[in-house]
């Protein structure tokens, strides 16, 4: 009997995952991450279906570069210290990853204006502002 598929990557599930990355402390795998998944979620997905998004496979590599960067840091033995350097890393991370998605959305920017440029769309005609809804105008 074949296998049966597994529920598509969406949003919902694109969050869960990457919510589980940021939590994720020990030797990051493909295989750990996909254990952790079915044991949330109830779904068991790929190393494949997985890395094809985007999104998770960015959030896999930053939070794998993370927890090599923690590796060897000694354990202090106050507990604060320790939640502390824990939300640094966390917000380590998340200043990697708002970085990253920042330079694509500059990326995304030069390429559209280069575009602009070529077909002879002017500043004056993009920055024109949107027409309102005609919300109430329908007739019956």
């Amino acid at each position: 009997m074949a296998k049966r598929r597994a529920r598509a990557i969406d949003e919902e599930i694109t969050t869960v995952v990457i919510q589980i990355l940021d939590d994720w402390s020990g030797k990051l795998t493909w295989n750990g991450l996909i254990a952790a998944i079915k044991a949330s979620t109830s779904i068991e997905y790929t190393r494949q279906a997985l890395a094809n998004h985007k999104q998770i496979a960015d959030a896999f590599v930053l939070r794998k570069a993370s927890l090599a960067r923690s590796t060897g840091r000694p354990v202090s033995s106050n507990n604060r210290v320790n939640t502390l350097t824990d939300a640094v890393d966390r917000l380590t991370v998340e200043n990697a990853k708002l970085s990253a998605e920042l330079n694509g959305y500059r990326e995304m920017f030069i390429r559209w204006t280069a575009n602009a440029q070529k077909r002879g769309v002017t500043s004056e005609v993009l920055n024109e502002p949107l027409l309102k809804p005609q919300r109430g105008q329908t007739k019956e």
